[in-house]
C-alpha cells in the first residue's frame, strides 16, 4: 500500500499536485485540509472524484482554516496574509458558493480525527494510525481561547515537552503513527522503547525514513502551500517496514 499524506494547502493550485500524484501512484490520499480558497476546494473535490473512481481511498480530517472561515472567526494567519485577504472575506467567498460550503461544512462537521491502521492486510494491528489537523496535546499559542471541542484542530508541537505530551497520549490510545498539519514544517520525529526522542528535519526529495516497529512515530508533510507532501509507502521490496520518504510536487 502506497499512502500520499497532503495538506495546509492555502490556496494552492493543485495541478502540479495532480502531476506529482499520478507519478507516485498513491492506493490512499490522507488529507490534513486547510483549504481556504474555493477554487483550491474545486480542485480537490476533482482529485478525490478521481481517485474514488479508481477504487481509491480518499480520507479526510479537517483543519483549522476549514473551521475558522466556515464560521467567520476573528483569526489572523501569515497564509492567509500571503494570499491577500482577510478571514472575512475567505468567509464571503465561501459563504457566496453553494457547493464548496456544503463540501467544507461536512468536512468541520465530520470528525475531527480518524484512525486506520496502516497497510493492515501486511501488518494486522501492529501500525494503530491517528490522522489529526493539529495534535492531542501540547501548546496553543495559535488560539489561546480555544474551545475543548476544536482544540486538536489548533494544537501545535513547538517543542519536545509537546512532543513528550503527545507520545504519552498516543501510549494510552495504543497509537504507532501520528499524522498531522498546521505547523508548515516537515519533520519525522520518533520516540525510541528507551522514550529517547529523536526529531528529524528532512531534505527534501533526498530523506527516507524507516518506520520501525519498536517506535512510535509522528509525521508532518510540510504544507502543500510550500510544495510539500509525503509517500509512505509499505510494500518497498526488500523492506520490512513501511518506508516514509519526504518529496516536493
Amino acid at each position: 500500500m502506497k499512502y500520499a499524506i497532503i495538506g495546509d494547502f492555502h490556496g494552492t493550485e493543485l495541478k502540479d499536485l495532480d502531476t506529482a500524484l499520478d507519478y507516485e501512484n498513491p492506493d490512499t490520499i490522507i488529507c490534513t485540509s486547510d483549504f481556504d480558497q474555493t477554487r483550491t476546494i474545486y480542485q480537490f473535490m476533482d482529485l478525490e472524484k478521481k481517485y474514488k473512481d479508481a477504487g481509491k481511498k480518499v480520507i479526510k480530517v479537517p483543519g483549522n482554516h476549514d473551521h475558522a472561515i466556515l464560521n467567520n472567526l476573528p483569526i489572523t494567519s501569515g497564509t492567509l496574509l500571503m494570499q491577500g485577504k482577510t478571514i472575512r472575506q475567505f468567509h464571503e467567498e465561501l459563504n457566496n458558493d453553494p457547493v464548496a460550503k456544503k463540501y467544507i461544512s461536512a468536512l468541520v462537521n465530520s470528525d475531527n480525527r480518524v484512525k486506520i491502521f496502516l497497510d493492515e492486510e501486511r501488518f494486522s494491528k501492529t501500525y494503530q494510525t491517528i490522522i489529526i489537523h493539529g495534535a492531542y496535546d501540547g501548546n496553543l499559542r495559535s488560539f489561546p481561547d480555544c474551545p475543548p471541542e476544536i482544540k486538536d484542530l489548533w494544537t501545535r508541537l513547538l517543542t519536545l515537552d509537546d512532543c513528550k505530551k503527545n507520545f504519552r497520549v498516543m501510549n494510552i490510545k495504543g497509537d504507532k503513527i501520528m499524522i498531522r498539519g498546521h505547523d508548515h514544517y516537515s519533520i519525522y520525529i520518533y520516540e525510541d522503547i528507551d522514550e529517547e526522542i529523536i526529531v528529524n528535519e528532512p531534505k527534501i526529495d533526498m530523506s527516507a525514513y524507516k518506520l520501525y516497529k519498536h517506535r512510535k512515530h509522528i509525521i508532518n508533510p510540510g504544507a502543500l502551500f510550500n510544495g510539500l507532501f509525503v509517500v509512505v509507502n509499505t510494500r518497498v521490496p526488500y523492506e520490512e517496514v513501511p518506508i516514509l520518504k519526504y518529496l516536493r510536487v
